[in-house]
């Protein structure tokens, strides 16, 4: 490595201080309860497309488990590093093909309710279907592609495993499941109907365009108190990813072999709330030797509790008051460390009858460092510019905009979430926050691929844009909560059970569903209605005499208009015009 740095454009030379084996950040013991719940959430999330959908949820179950396969081989054959935003992705690909398959049954039971026979019923579903599932899916591969070209560390790897799943999951919705389907049908093994369940009645009439004026003012409300909060927090908000910290090497004297699990805890019940163990040693496993890192914050918080009366060294002085100060700064900080790590890692040392010896302490800078925000800020700012591109050539710019004033919306309030409950955003909370925006993008993408399928429908029949838009949510609601109710089985189970790894992970994630579900529904379209009255594009809503007038500056226009055609006639001794 440092060969290769020399050989480049440094204006410094590299020289090796040590080097040393560490384990996996996320540990073995994370990895297997993270898969274990994960893998109970996909079975509970089977078993429920196979009661709700009957014969066609063990097609869509057959598909999934394909999908997972052929996910799992491209890994393999691109030799591809699962990484926590990786798993992210994968996540995220999950929840949309198990949304494509909801989509095409849903289409299929309308298409029976019209009086199709089977064969019909399934060539309509699919057809139409088929374009709104490219729809949603071409937006989040091009998401996946800018932020492949354009981010670097885990937002690369996120994009490289939602790229991989999101052409499986299209091919295995589209393909494969059709393929069955016709294969059952032809073979005369699927014949008549297919039977369905049904929570959501197809006739519902619920009016949430006219909830838009209570929903706009939750959601003001909602970002303003959550910003304010996160504002106040300021640093606090970063966990050690992104906060120069502490990082040391701990030796623990046992003959037993200390479990890295327990040394966690340990840190978690010393009001820890971050660290980052991993196993460290040229034989990491077993060693009873792990690297214990703790963020600036937490590094404060311990010191603040564990001496009285005394300011914490601040590592902002190193380099500004000389050697002498430098030195002094960082002793004192790693002699307090070390006694208040001693302090907080007393209960396994007790269980192993062990004692704790401390190898290396030594001040460290963010994981994170400027280029890395930059490069994820890029990648996520060239993304929302070419989804409205895509968007403003399939749909309309309204459109475009309102999606990604929606994706906006759903980023801040789940942000604002953690900061008022007081968790730290770390790497795989961004992985989360990236996995928000393609799930909320997914969901807002096919109910506008609706909406714009219903205009053409009702188009002539004194219908106006809110009257259609809620008929179009009406119609797409039991795909949106069946999908959202998927998604969060296997996000619930992996809160529960995941490890305190993953927790922030899981619970970003699972705020981020429930808020991206509100906004399809409440916020995406009505900012295309809002977008339209400030544009001066005039449209009536039906029902109790609500009406959207005109823009004050078209009717002012109209007036003018008026007079002077008033005037005209008068000139030309006509009468006017009633």
């Amino acid at each position: 490595l440092a060969i290769a740095l020399n050989s480049g454009t440094m204006p410094v030379p590299i020289r090796e201080d040590f080097s040393g084996v560490v384990g996996a950040s996320l540990g073995a013991d994370s990895v297997r309860s993270g898969v274990t719940s994960a893998l109970i959430g996909l079975a509970v999330v089977m078993a429920f497309m196979l009661f709700y959908y009957r014969f066609g949820g063990l097609i869509a179950n057959i598909g999934l488990v394909l999908n997972a396969v052929f996910v799992l081989g491209c890994f393999a054959y691109f030799n591809f590093t699962l990484t926590l935003p990786g798993i992210a992705g994968l996540i995220l690909t999950i929840g949309m093909a198990v949304d494509a398959n909801v989509l095409i049954f849903e289409r299929i039971r309308e298409e029976l309710r019209n009086g199709k026979s089977l064969l019909s019923a399934i060539d309509s579903g699919y057809a139409r279907a088929t374009v709104t599932i490219l729809d949603a899916n071409v937006t989040t591969l091009i998401a996946a592609t800018v932020l492949l070209h354009f981010g670097t560390g885990p937002i690369e790897g996120f994009a490289i495993a939602l790229a991989i799943g999101v052409c499986c999951s299209v091919f295995t919705a589209l393909v494969v499941s059709r393929a069955m389907f016709d294969f059952l049908v032809r073979m005369e093994w699927l014949k008549g109907t297919l039977a369905m369940m049904s929570f959501f009645r197809p006739e519902s009439t619920l009016q949430f365009m006219g909830q838009r004026k209570l929903a706009a003012v939750v959601s003001i409300i909602a970002i303003v108190v959550g910003m304010s909060v996160f504002t106040y927090r300021g640093n606090d908000n970063f966990g050690v990813d992104f906060t120069a910290g502490t990082s040391m090497i701990v030796n623990i004297q046992s003959d037993e072999t200390v479990d890295i699990a327990h040394v966690r805890d340990a840190l978690h019940e010393a009001g820890i709330s971050d660290p980052v163990v991993q196993e460290y040693g040229d034989e990491v496993v077993g060693a009873n030797r792990f690297m214990i890192r703790i963020g600036e914050q937490d590094q404060a918080d311990l010191l603040a509790r564990g001496i009285e009366g005394v300011e914490a060294a601040d590592p902002a002085m190193n380099g500004e008051e000389g050697d002498e100060v430098v030195a002094e700064a960082e002793g004192f900080t790693q002699a307090s460390m070390t006694q208040l790590m001693e302090g907080a890692l007393a209960p396994v040392l007790a269980q192993a009858d062990a004692q704790l010896e401390f190898d290396q302490v030594e001040m460290v800078g963010p994981a994170v460092g400027e280029q890395l925000k930059w490069d994820a800020l890029q990648a996520i700012a060239y993304a929302l510019l070419f989804i409205v591109a895509y968007l403003w050539f399939r749909f309309q710019f309204n459109f475009a905009l309102g999606a990604v004033i929606a994706l906006i919306h759903d980023v801040l309030i789940t942000v604002g979430l953690f900061a008022l409950v007081g968790r730290q955003l770390s790497l795989p909370v961004v992985a989360a926050l990236l996995t928000i925006i393609g799930y909320s993008l997914n969901d807002t993408i096919i109910v506008y691929d609706r909406i714009r399928e219903d205009m053409r429908m009702y188009r002539g029949r004194g219908l106006g844009l809110p009257d259609i838009m809620n008929i179009s949510i009406n119609h797409t609601l039991g795909r949106t909560l069946i999908t959202s109710t998927t998604t969060l089985f296997v996000l619930l189970v992996l809160f529960v059970f995941g490890g305190a790894v993953i927790n922030d992970f899981a619970f970003a994630l699972i705020a981020g569903v429930l808020v991206g579900t509100y906004s399809s529904i409440f916020v995406a379209s009505p900012i295309i209605h809002l977008l339209n009255i400030w544009q001066g594009k005039y449209v009536t809503e039906s029902g109790k005499g609500d009406v959207d007038k005109a823009s004050p500056g078209r009717r002012r226009r109209r007036k003018k208009q008026r007079e002077k055609g008033k005037a005209a006639d008068a000139e030309a001794g006509e009468e006017p015009v009633k």
